[in-house]
């Protein structure tokens, strides 16, 4: 469908004109790319990029290979910034575009298709506007996510491992859709990410040396280290990920409000590993979506989207040190079950159906705009981050996505 169809003139219009208007805003007010340009005039002056001072007091976590490709940039601060978010919202367009390739469209009519469209964006809200004030990387990241599959489909290996190794590179949470690509067979362009991984860390040094690259990467690896003891424990507001959930339920904890997490009083070693066995759980959970044997292509392209959906839930929730605007990768799953509903819902139903279409809507006003401290106020917004709500209502949307499976859509709506 095309999207002026869908989406009438003038609407296109208001909002292209206010994503304009939040690029100059955020640009103006600085975000996290303040960050990441400071780390780029710093190694211009062959400072350490990894340690303070840090503008804004802030820590910068990503590689040397980035802080180069902004080096040309990082006297032009607000020039920079509005280029990259403006290049970040063409780039959730197409991702828009290439996550909507995987469904079949013919099965919406236009009413159903603007409410999908409509309910998709209005869950994504806060999550998009969160990343644009912070000026972040999330949607570059996504976006190469979804590119290096169309690439894959469209046989281009080379240019798939090398979009994907970028992402990584840049940040490490792309990491996570490597086991996905060698479930499902992909091995020449694991090896091709390998490759040009590996490649991307040493290539700065033609530019800044041999030695002071190698002593950086050193420098990075330090602070990124999974091991280290700040991503076991992640106690204050605004962290939300296994890391940050399961440590203040198992064990004493001091966070940022007074009032108690813990229910139990296991040992730092026992909360480590309890959280090592629950990555590891989720990650074998993959097999329930799975389904088949490894190593065959799935014919099934809505199926094929359900499976690689769970694999960018597992992002934000796996990893350490994730804020509200990683949550965004849990928006391709959101997408596939507002389209299970809107398909379904006037179609005979057993009761479970209304029980986890009942939990999808709790959980999704954790979504919505209307979770925002400017709506439940202050106090509130920051207690329920405090016991990690974000977090619990992410998690329930796995046991929901494995009801709604595709194989069950495909018999109750008969999609292609």
């Amino acid at each position: 469908m095309h999207m002026a169809k869908i989406i009438p003139l003038p609407i296109i219009i208001v909002i292209a004109a206010i994503a304009i208007v939040s690029c100059f805003v955020s640009a103006t007010n600085g975000g996290d790319f303040d960050v990441y340009l400071d780390a780029a005039a710093k190694l211009k002056q062959g400072a350490n990029i990894y340690r303070p001072p840090f503008v804004k007091g802030l820590q910068y976590y990503y590689s040397v290979f980035f802080a180069l490709i902004l080096a040309p940039f990082s006297s032009l601060v607000f020039v920079a910034e509005v280029i990259w978010l403006l290049l970040s919202y063409f780039l959730l367009y197409r991702t828009w575009k290439l996550a909507s390739g995987y469904f079949d469209l013919s099965a919406l009519f236009v009413k159903k298709y603007r409410l999908w469209l409509g309910l998709t964006a209005l869950l994504a809200l806060q999550f998009i506007m969160y990343n644009v004030a912070m000026i972040q990387v999330t949607v570059f990241l996504l976006w190469a996510i979804f590119e290096t599959l169309n690439l894959i489909e469209n046989k281009k290996t080379i240019l798939a491992g090398l979009l994907l190794a970028l992402a990584i590179n840049i940040k490490i949470m792309p990491l996570l859709m490597l086991p996905y690509l060698f479930y499902k067979g992909h091995f020449k362009t694991i090896a091709a990410v390998v490759v040009f991984f590996i490649a991307l860390l040493y290539m700065p040094a033609v530019f800044v040396g041999v030695d002071y690259n190698n002593f950086l990467l050193a420098e990075w690896w330090a602070i990124i280290n999974p091991a280290n003891k700040e991503h076991v424990f992640e106690t204050g507001i605004g962290m939300h990920s296994l890391t940050a959930m399961l440590p203040v339920y198992l064990t004493p904890t001091v966070g940022d409000m007074p009032y108690q997490r813990n229910l139990l009083n296991l040992t730092v070693q026992q909360v480590e590993l309890v959280l090592n066995l629950a990555r590891l759980f989720f990650l074998a959970l993959s097999l329930v979506f799975f389904k088949s044997l490894p190593f065959k292509k799935e014919e099934n392209k809505l199926k094929e989207y359900w499976q690689m959906s769970y694999f960018l839930m597992l992002i934000p929730l796996l990893l350490p040190h994730q804020q509200k605007y990683a949550f965004l990768f849990v928006l391709p799953m959101v997408m596939y079950l507002l389209y299970y509903f809107i398909l379904t819902y006037n179609t005979e139903k057993a009761k479970l159906y209304y029980v986890f279409l009942s939990l999808f809507i709790i959980s999704m006003l954790f979504y919505s705009p209307l979770y925002g401290a400017d709506v439940i106020g202050k106090f509130m917004f920051e207690y329920t981050q405090h016991y990690r709500v974000l977090t619990f209502a992410t998690l329930s949307v796995i046991p929901i996505a494995l009801y709604f499976n595709p194989d069950k859509l495909q018999k109750i709506a008969s999609i292609k």
